[in-house]
């Protein structure tokens, strides 16, 4: 067995064990919803996909028609009635699709949910073949390929947050498998198709449009240009069927979700560590163990405030350029921005961090096969644990909601600072050990 399966199947089964330690401690003290991401994969392949995404969307669609195209959603919906729609009108365009063909939504949902976790998988293993490739690894035979794959397929089906992803029956699998391919067309030079698939994200979730400034800061024209070309014609597509009016009530829904943003354990973000923060004076205010699906928190000035100053030196982080010219560094590089413009959002539920997924496998082929200068046992200790933190949930933080140890709710937020960490060290190497 080569050092990558051994590698592969050391993790997954130490995810597992864990998952499953998890597991008992919850049922032993009788904690209700401690679904692990095994069962979530088990509700993938045997129950009903959710539509947590394309519900709203759903709802927003037939609130426009039925007002003959004069409604201005996110002031109607999102500002009056607090209907947690919080997707870009160009959005709204496959909803319109599927209802001008009447497609049913629960067979759409499925569809493509297997679709796109497929394609993040592809996109996965075939960065991690060109990788080995690259470095020259000893060559995997047809088996060991198989068996590389089923490894990262096993891996894949226990990350809680796609999963998660996946039986929410969210948007979210879409922008995984974007992301996923997006890094195999970044790093084998094809950046006009990686921009295209930045650009379909942006789409739908605008703070991935970022990478058009990291882009022009590095001089990648052909990535800018594809992004700048896919997103204008979604635009203007949008603008066509639902009006410019529209767009502009969005940046107002954008400006409510910015103040407010979430404090439900659940919104992985600093803005909802600092609401659940405020949750312990003010429980009815900042909920923090409670789903209530047409509340936002009120503003705080200071939870206002500390969420800008993360986000703005997060962005600033990923935005810098690094005077390495390592693959590693490029690699990380272009990671640290994606991860950033998660990190930096004021709500980033569970299932978004389902982009971490691939961004944890880059990093590993980095570490153990690339010509990183970090490869400390320390370094990757840190990553195993961030790994295990980010693949599992773990219910019993609720146990601390109602105390100043709530930031342990804020675990995945923790991983995937961890790891942001990480690449910030292999953008930024003391020293390059490869050359231009």
């Amino acid at each position: 067995m080569k050092l990558i399966t051994k590698q592969l199947l050391f993790l997954f089964l130490l995810n597992l064990v864990l998952a499953f330690v998890i597991k008992g401690v919850t049922s032993h003290y009788g904690i209700k919803n401690n679904k692990m991401a095994f069962d979530h994969a088990i509700w993938i392949f045997t129950d009903e996909i959710g539509d947590d995404s394309w519900r709203p969307m759903k709802l927003a669609y037939e609130h426009w028609i039925e007002s003959e195209g004069q409604s201005l959603l996110y002031s109607d919906l999102l500002l009056t009635q607090k209907v947690k729609f919080q997707y870009p009108p160009t959005a709204l365009l496959l909803t319109q699709l599927m209802e001008r063909n009447d497609i049913d939504l629960l067979s759409f949902t499925t569809a493509t949910t297997f679709i796109f976790l497929f394609l993040m998988m592809a996109g996965m293993m075939g960065t991690a073949l060109y990788w080995l490739e690259k470095y020259k690894t000893p060559p995997l035979s047809t088996t060991e390929k198989v068996t590389t794959g089923v490894l990262l397929v096993f891996l894949l089906f226990t990350f809680y947050p796609a999963v998660k992803a996946g039986t929410l029956g969210q948007i979210q699998v879409w922008l995984n498998a974007f992301f996923a391919i997006a890094i195999l067309c970044f790093i084998t030079g094809y950046e006009t198709a990686a921009g295209i698939l930045l650009g379909l994200m942006a789409s739908i979730k605008p703070q991935y449009a970022l990478f058009v400034i990291w882009g022009l800061l590095r001089g990648n024209r052909r990535l800018v240009i594809a992004m700048i070309v896919t997103g204008l014609l979604g635009l203007l597509l949008g603008m066509r069927e639902f009006g410019f009016a529209m767009y502009m009530d969005y940046l107002r829904g954008l400006s409510f979700l910015a103040q407010h943003g979430e404090s439900y354990y659940s919104n992985q973000s600093f803005n909802g560590l600092a609401g659940r923060f405020f949750s312990i004076k003010y429980p009815d205010l900042f909920n923090n163990l409670k789903w209530r699906g047409y509340y936002f928190p009120p503003y705080n000035k200071w939870i206002f405030l500390f969420t800008q100053i993360t986000s703005i030196a997060i962005l600033l982080i990923s935005l810098m350029k690094t005077k390495s010219k390592s693959i590693e560094s490029k690699l990380a590089d272009f990671l640290l921005m994606g991860l950033g413009a998660t990190l930096a959002s004021p709500i980033a539920w569970e299932h978004h961090y389902g982009i971490l997924f691939p961004i944890f496998v880059c990093v590993w082929l980095i570490l153990w096969f690339g010509n990183s200068p970090f490869k400390s046992s320390w370094i990757k200790a840190a990553f195993v644990i961030f790994y295990l933190v980010a693949a599992n949930v773990f219910p019993f933080a609720k146990f601390v909601a109602e105390s100043y140890f709530n930031i342990l709710q804020s675990y995945l937020l923790m991983a995937a600072s961890g790891l942001f960490f990480i690449l910030l060290l292999i953008k930024h190497p003391r020293k390059d050990t490869i050359s231009a």
